[in-house]
Formats: structure tokens, C-alpha cells, sequence
């Protein structure tokens, strides 16, 4: 059977005539025969059809929140990768890294750590805000610990300076940073950061600016004269390598840089992609745009290409601290 807009000899007597069904045709050579049983079945198909749509777009707009907020909320998101990586995120010791990277010289093991909240306690709400939340206090501690061990934080730019095979990396280096532009980051972290003489970059969310919880501007420009790093988190948060529109995904990468730079008095060399999410597309316009650096999130610490690093978001536990940075954990002696 062809279905056609164009009809010729449907109902014809004559044979000879080509006949090409429509729904249309279909419709009428039903009402043609006369067949009441059957038109009756229609009618209560179609009344069927839309007690049933009607239903469904009540249950929609009833769950619609629920669904919004459990599934495509950041900080859902970001929690459940990060939960994953908690899963599978091998120990890798320092001999093997070693000799990986005399192999392959443009990889190198350098721990990018993610953080989100930094408060006074843990929040009693759900469970991906208390995943994306570090008390103040452990992070003091892990600062304190990153100094104590002879780790060296450094920037994105000395990271990507190692991949471009320009600058050598100091012994047990790693990168600090923060998503979203959070104020409780401007509260807690910055003055500790300060403490241990900590560089740090924060990737912000521009439409997100000045809003309720959110960095304000004049502290924006407060963090970056005291040594920190301001980087783009896009305009408003979306998953960018689900945009198929080339405008769209331009304004969302290109536009929040401009939008930083005009606001700050400074480049803005450095994204992270929401969600960590990203494809070839996505990272092609990062590079386009002029930024130099492309971060994602939550899938390890083995960096090979500076628009699509590697990262992990910390916990609030000081005991699996230093899992994240790549220990091995002490050996078990009989």
C-alpha cells in the first residue's frame, strides 16, 4: 500500500485506473460502505484516545517539579557522577605513574579537585546538596594535608603549559577548583585558600550572578586581586552537548566569557562544562571561543588533552582524601 496526498481512481469501477490510498481515502471509503459497527469503534477509539491524552498531560503537570528537580537539577547531576567515580576510581602509586609517563610523555597524573559548598556544617537537605557540600573544617584539613605531604598546587596554565611540552611540572602537583560561584566559597574557602598561600580557580555560572547564595560581582573582583582565577561555568548552566543550535551553544560559551572579561578587567581563559558534559562539537567552540582550558568533571586524574581534563569532586570525608588524590593506601603487614 503507497499512502499519498494525491489521489486518482479510488473507488473507481475501472481497474485500469492506478489507485493510491490516503488516509484521507481511507476515511472516506469507510464512511462509504456504510458500516455502522465500524464507525462506532472509531468513535469510541477516539474519545478512548483522548481520555487517555487528557490523563497523561494531568500526570505530566503534576510530576513535571518533582521530575525537574530530581533529574535535571545540577547538583543531582553532578552528585550521581561523582557517587559513580567514588565506585571505580583506582589507587594509581607514584612508580606507575612514573613510568606511564616516561612512555607517554604528553600524559601526565595531576589530581584536579571540584569543589561546590564549603560551609559550617553539612546541610540536613537532600542528599546531592550534603554530596556537594565540604564542611570548613575539612577542607582546612585537606588544605593543611596537601601542605604536610609535599603536594605543589598549580594553575590550569602551568597544567596545559606540561601538555604543550613548554614548562616542566613541579613534584606531586594539583590543581584546586570551584563550580557554580557559590557565596559561601567567597566566605569560607578564599580565607583558607589565603592561608596555605593557595591559587584557585572558580568557574561561574554568569546568569547566575549577584542572585540569592550566589558571588556578587564586587566579590568576584575581590577573589581575583587576591591571586584566584576566574574561569566560565557558562551563562546559565545547561547541558551543552545536548544544545543543537549553533547560536545557542555560541552565547553559552562565547557570551559568558565576553560578559566576565567586561566585568572583571580580565581574560577568562579557563570553562568547565556543566555537568562535566561535553562532545567534539562542544569542545570545538570552547577552543574557538579562545579559551585555552576545558575542565569536565568526575572521571579521574590522568590528563592528555587540555579541552577535555580530567576531574574529582571532593568529598567531606578527611579519611578518602588522599584516595582522590591517587594513593595507594598502606600496605596491610601480617
Amino acid at each position: 500500500m503507497v499512502i499519498s496526498d494525491r489521489t486518482k481512481g479510488c473507488g473507481s469501477r475501472d481497474l485500469n485506473k492506478p489507485c493510491t490510498l490516503t488516509i484521507t481515502n481511507l476515511l472516506n471509503l469507510t464512511h462509504t460502505t456504510r458500516l455502522p459497527l465500524a464507525r462506532k469503534q472509531e468513535e469510541m477509539d477516539g474519545r478512548l484516545l483522548k481520555f487517555c491524552r487528557a490523563g497523561y498531560a494531568s500526570l505530566l503537570f503534576l510530576l513535571a517539579p518533582m521530575l525537574q528537580h530530581c533529574s535535571s537539577s545540577p547538583a543531582f547531576n553532578v552528585a550521581l557522577a561523582a557517587e559513580r567515580l567514588e565506585r571505580s576510581i583506582p589507587a594509581i602509586s607514584e612508580s606507575k605513574h612514573r613510568s606511564s609517563a616516561s612512555d607517554k610523555p604528553s600524559e601526565v597524573e595531576v589530581p584536579i579537585l571540584v569543589y561546590h559548598h564549603v560551609r559550617q556544617s553539612v546541610p540536613t537537605g537532600s542528599r546531592a546538596e550534603r554530596r556537594l557540600t565540604v564542611t570548613a573544617e575539612i577542607f582546612d584539613h585537606q588544605m593543611k594535608y596537601l601542605q604536610d605531604n609535599g603536594y605543589h598546587v598549580i594553575t590550569f596554565a602551568t597544567l596545559v603549559g606540561h601538555l604543550a611540552k613548554i614548562s616542566v611540572l613541579p613534584e606531586k602537583p594539583v590543581v584546586i577548583s570551584f563550580d557554580d560561584g557559590w557565596e559561601d566559597q567567597f566566605v569560607y574557602a578564599v580565607p583558607l585558600l589565603e592561608k596555605y598561600h593557595y591559587a584557585a580557580t572558580f568557574f561561574i555560572v554568569t546568569n547566575f550572578v549577584g542572585s540569592s547564595g550566589f558571588l556578587s560581582w564586587s566579590q568576584l573582583r575581590k577573589i581575583l586581586a587576591e591571586g584566584m582565577e576566574i574561569g566560565s561555568h557558562s551563562r546559565s548552566h545547561p547541558r551543552l552537548d545536548k544544545i543543537n543550535n549553533p547560536d545557542s551553544l555560541w552565547d553559552q560559551i562565547s557570551t559568558s566569557k565576553q560578559i566576565l572579561e567586561s566585568q572583571l578587567g580580565a581574560p577568562v581563559d579557563e570553562f568547565a562544562y556543566p555537568y562535566g558534559s561535553y562532545n567534539a562539537a562542544t569542545a570545538s567552540v570552547v577552543r574557538l571561543a579562545g579559551y585555552k582550558i576545558a575542565r569536565a568533571c568526575c572521571v579521574g586524574r590522568v590528563q592528555a588533552d587540555a579541552y577535555a581534563l580530567r576531574a574529582v569532586m571532593v568529598p567531606n570525608d578527611f579519611a578518602k582524601f588522599g584516595r582522590y588524590l591517587g594513593e595507594r593506601p598502606p600496605s596491610r603487614r601480617n
